[in-house]
């Protein structure tokens, strides 16, 4: 659709408006002037005046009203009854130019003429001014009023802190632009909004794990404390039950220094930017599986990398991309065979990156809980299931997500990235 601006609009109005009153005041102009021509006298007219005069001296007068320069017409002669023979008529002729001026004009002439002489002035300036209230009110009413009730409405929306809503305008010009990015606002305002939200959910959920993975240690030691006070007192306590008890706290106490850590890690990469730039695919994705495969040299489980994306441009961050498939790669080398599978394809505007190994997959306790911030199936608390955690904040940061499946051989783990292309050039953060 052509954009259209509110200067072309208000031109065009005005155009026309002053086309209109032009019109309009020259008809009233040209009917005003033919009215006054018909109320004054032509000044082309005269009064021919014929004057008999009998041989007795009586005087006859007649008056006839002819154009002057006009077609010449007959004009007969006055007789007196009886006297149609009589020589000594004498006939005379005089000729009186008719007086057009206004003051020769009766007082409803006058009034008429003067009207006339009003009109002429101010049926222009009339016309004037209701096409400058006709157009104005026009331009408002079709060009202004819209856009600005839509924007009026939108803020009382987000002045009630209402986000469910959509700002809807159908002009295309300056206006209409305004509405379209206060849209966008309103929409990066409610993804915001939802960002906040998982974090605050992240959040609920860290102090649940937190609190939960806290309290096995803590009542392991609370449990050894008691049992050594009452070994003390009941004179039980023996040299081997005491080392036995203090290496029992020393590994709670270890495990909660080590899970105290993890979560400080948590929150340094909460603070992480992002920083985009523009690279070219599938080379960057082809150095990026040489890279993970170098790591895996020298392990049981070798990795193999498989790239589905055609040649295009694209804008991401590749550094957390790189961190991501390092955890998810080093998470599947605990627990893969022989072989260690990453596969790159397009998801629509998603970039898809699978880690698939052939160990024994995902419990199902750990599929029920695959949307937990931490979990780990390891038992004996070595891993707190902190690259996991890493890779899912990394993903929501760039705009995905993270997916927990079991594949046909065995645990299959995928990271979803925005990749967007380039439009004038990256800013980098």
């Amino acid at each position: 659709m052509k954009k259209k601006s509110l200067k072309g609009e208000f031109a065009r109005t005005v155009a026309v408006t002053m086309l209109a009153v032009a019109l309009a005041s020259g008809l009233a102009i040209f009917g005003c002037s033919q009215l006054q021509k018909s109320i004054l006298p032509d000044s082309n007219e005269a009064w021919l005046t014929q004057r008999i005069t009998a041989a007795d001296g009586t005087v006859s007068e007649a008056t006839t009203r002819v154009e002057i320069g006009g077609q010449a017409q007959s004009l007969g002669r006055l007789v007196q009854d009886g006297a149609e023979g009589d020589p000594d008529q004498t006939a005379s002729y005089t000729i009186d130019r008719i007086d057009s001026s206004f003051s020769m004009l009766t007082d409803k002439a006058k009034a008429a003429y003067r009207a006339s002489q009003v009109a002429m002035v101010g049926l222009p300036l009339l016309f004037a001014i209701l096409g400058i209230a006709l157009a104005g009110q026009w331009l408002y009413r079709k060009k202004l009023e819209p856009p600005i009730r839509a924007l009026a409405d939108a803020t009382a929306h987000v002045r009630r802190q209402d986000l469910d809503f959509r700002v809807r305008c159908a002009s295309t010009d300056e206006l209409g632009q305004l509405c379209v990015a206060f849209e966008s606002m309103r929409q990066a305002l409610v993804d915001n909004n939802r960002l906040l939200w998982d974090m605050l959910e992240e959040r609920r959920a860290l102090q649940a794990s937190v609190a939960h993975d806290l309290r096995n240690p803590i009542a392991i030691m609370g449990g050894y404390v008691e049992h050594l006070q009452e070994s003390r007192k009941a004179g039980l306590l023996t040299d081997e039950e005491l080392d036995r008890a203090l290496a029992n706290l020393e590994s709670a106490a270890d495990r909660m220094g080590r899970y105290t850590e993890a979560m400080r890690e948590v929150g340094a990469i909460e603070e992480v930017e992002v920083r985009l730039e523009e690279v070219s695919l599938p080379g960057f994705l082809e150095g990026l599986g040489d890279s993970l495969a170098v790591l895996c040299r020298g392990s049981s489980a070798q990795l193999t990398y498989r790239i589905s994306v055609p040649e295009r441009t694209a804008v991401f961050d590749g550094e957390l991309l790189y961190r991501i498939l390092e955890n998810l790669v080093g998470n599947a080398q605990r627990f893969a065979r022989r072989e260690i599978v990453l596969e790159f394809h397009l998801e629509g505007e998603l970039l898809a990156a699978t880690v698939t190994d052939d160990g024994p997959g995902f419990s199902e306790t750990a599929l029920r809980k695959r949307d937990a911030l931490f979990f780990t199936e390891d038992a004996s608390g070595g891993h707190l299931g902190l690259g996991l955690a890493m890779s899912r904040i990394f993903c929501r940061k760039l705009g995905g997500s993270l997916e927990l499946s079991n594949g046909d051989t065995g645990a299959c783990v995928k990271a979803l990235i925005a990749v967007n292309r380039p439009q004038g050039g990256v800013e980098k953060s």
